[in-house]
């Protein structure tokens, strides 16, 4: 195994070894686990809400259903493990598309891989699994394709067919119009040849994201998500990126790594690759959740700024380096192996292996289901929601991860309750609540309902349940 071979193999695998390493969040999988169930069994895409008590019967415009589906075929043939393998897969995609973005604007490897590995790092806290990732890895085949316009025009033409997809899958399909957009200006630029086959493209694409149940209702939906003052005022991650926490920190440094690169390379850069950075930078300035798209973006134009420069090769011959750079293959191949939640011990009662899952409080869970009876309503921690909805399905929860479906006034009510706000107990009992889950920061809340006379009837180290005492 050559150096070079190395240099490209690490940039890929060391983001899905990081992929495997970390735990799945249920904030966002657990509900669409569910809603691709139902899609499976049903043979039809929800229209409106059946599974909580504060928004029952409101139409719900799930434009996630592709993933949706595909989460949950996954998580029928592996389980767990099939997740974490998707996850992986994904995640190896995606910075496949980044690597081959680097080689193709003339990096060599070790420095395409150096700039694969910085990207991962600044788009790490973006790699959860959900709808989003989806989106990440067609985005990224997205950039590839336009990476490689010049020497191969027609594969353009992809890109309408991969839109398609997108929109049936996750809202940032708007991406793909954009990213060919400012690919047609750098053209228009540069005069190159076929100049305007990317706009064209463009327009292809927009008109393909209209083919979803949904019809072009789906740009609305993408647009006012973004827009939306409710979940822009309520969501951390639909806020503007700032200075003040670590996902936000490496965003700033990046850009000024980026800014510090053109600065140093002594020569103008061309005004439709500033224009390329500021789209993009604007996009993860805006709101955190931005962030994803960023560092995807920036690779494309940032390779091309970096000065190329030869590997040595007298490494690349050495036989005893081959020979080790296969052992340190191997163990990486062996590590992933081993990192699989398959070799995990699994929980008895929510059949869950260790260490796997994150905002899924498996205690509180098993005994959630001996406490509630089919159709009982559960006021619980928004970030449960989802968890709950799928454990367990026949009660109905108050919130879940679909940020973007509640009402203010139920958000309202929901915040006042917690609160403890005057009237928080008739709000309870106007929405016929038997259970309340606690989680372990809520102890004021806690302390309230015992007050008013709640009985606990479960309690561990990540929270409580009460129940009313009729």
């Amino acid at each position: 195994m050559s150096l070079r071979r190395l240099w490209l193999f690490l940039a890929v695998a060391l983001p899905v070894l990081a992929a495997l390493l970390a735990s799945l969040s249920s904030v966002d999988l657990a509900s669409n686990l569910r809603a691709g169930d139902e899609i499976l069994r049903t043979g039809a895409v929800p229209r409106v809400d059946t599974w909580t008590f504060t928004a029952a019967g409101l139409p719900w415009f799930d434009q996630q259903w592709g993933a949706q589906v595909i989460l949950e075929a996954v998580y029928r043939i592996g389980g767990w493990t099939g997740l974490a393998a998707l996850r992986a897969t994904l995640v190896g995609v995606i910075f496949g598309c980044v690597l081959l973005v680097g080689l193709r604007r003339g990096l060599s490897p070790r420095n395409a891989a150096l700039l694969t590995i910085a990207v991962f790092a600044v788009a790490a806290p973006a790699l959860a699994l959900r709808p989003q990732l989806l989106g990440m890895a067609l985005f990224a085949i997205t950039l590839a394709v336009v990476s490689d316009r010049r020497d191969h025009p027609a594969r353009l033409w992809a890109i309408p067919v991969l839109v398609v997809i997108w929109a049936n899958v996750h809202g940032s399909f708007f991406l793909a119009p954009l990213v060919l957009g400012l690919a047609w200006l750098e053209d228009l630029s540069e005069q190159a040849g076929a100049r305007y086959t990317a706009l064209i493209v463009a327009a292809v694409s927009v008109i393909a994201a209209c083919l979803t149940p949904y019809g072009p209702a789906v740009w609305v939906y993408a647009a006012g998500l973004a827009t939306n003052p409710e979940v822009t005022r309520r969501i951390t991650e639909w806020q503007p990126t700032t200075i003040r926490d670590g996902t936000g920190l490496l965003f700033f440094v990046s850009a000024a790594a980026v800014a510090a690169l053109i600065a140093r390379r002594g020569r103008p850069v061309s005004w439709p690759t500033l224009a390329w950075l500021a789209a993009f930078f604007a996009i993860g300035l805006y709101a955190q959740r931005g962030l994803a798209w960023w560092p995807l973006a920036a690779a494309l134009p940032v390779a091309a700024l970096i000065p190329t420069t030869s590997d040595a090769p007298e490494l690349a011959t050495s036989p005893t380096m081959r020979r080790l750079n296969a052992v340190v293959i191997g163990v990486l191949l062996l590590a992933g192996m081993a990192l699989l939640p398959v070799w995990r011990p699994t929980d008895p009662a929510t059949a869950v292996p260790a260490a796997v899952l994150t905002d899924a409080p498996l205690g509180l869970t098993a005994a959630l289901r001996s406490v509630v009876q089919p159709g009982d309503h559960v006021f619980n921690p928004q970030p449960w929601g989802s968890w709950f909805e799928f454990a367990v399905p026949d009660a109905k929860v108050a919130l879940d991860s679909r940020i973007e479906f509640f009402p203010p006034k139920v958000w309202d009510d929901y915040e006042a309750v917690v609160a403890g706000r005057e009237g928080w107990e008739d709000r309870l009992s106007e929405w016929d609540v038997i259970a309340v889950v606690v989680d372990d920061s809520a102890g004021a809340f806690a302390g309230r309902l015992e007050s008013a006379g709640w009985e606990r009837r479960y309690v561990d180290s990540d929270g409580a349940i009460f129940r009313r005492v009729p």
